[in-house]
């Protein structure tokens, strides 16, 4: 199972740093890829990063990158927002950065159960 996340209004170092975080977590090594576009209006050739794919597989590890993406959300600016889409159930939460999220964390882990149970 891969999940998608996109950072609304986000820019290249939102995504740079998300990657690294996520790579960082020894679970995640090698999972996390940046997908890219084409490069934005007015933009000097090279690609721009559109979302980040994840690969958890089976046996727990959406629930681990809920729980490391809210932590990474809590060190960025006020107004990020992170889309998580989980592709095999075409749902979609949104994490906000320092917001209210235990209700969007606990919905995404749930999601992520029900996709691993099947």
């Amino acid at each position: 199972m891969d999940l998608q996340i996109q950072i609304e209004d986000g820019a290249m170092d939102d995504y740079i740093a998300l990657a690294d975080w996520l790579n960082g977590v020894r679970d995640f090594r090698g999972r996390v890829r940046q997908i890219t576009g084409p490069p934005t209006e007015g933009a000097l050739g090279g690609d721009w990063v559109e979302m980040l794919t994840v690969a958890v597989g089976s046996g727990g590890l959406g629930v681990a990158l809920t729980s490391s993406l809210n932590k990474w959300l809590e060190t960025r600016r006020a107004d990020l927002v992170a889309k998580v889409t989980v592709t095999s159930k075409r749902r979609t939460v949104k994490l906000r950065a320092r917001g209210a999220n235990a209700e969007a964390v606990q919905l995404l882990s749930e999601i992520l159960r029900d996709a691993d149970e099947q």
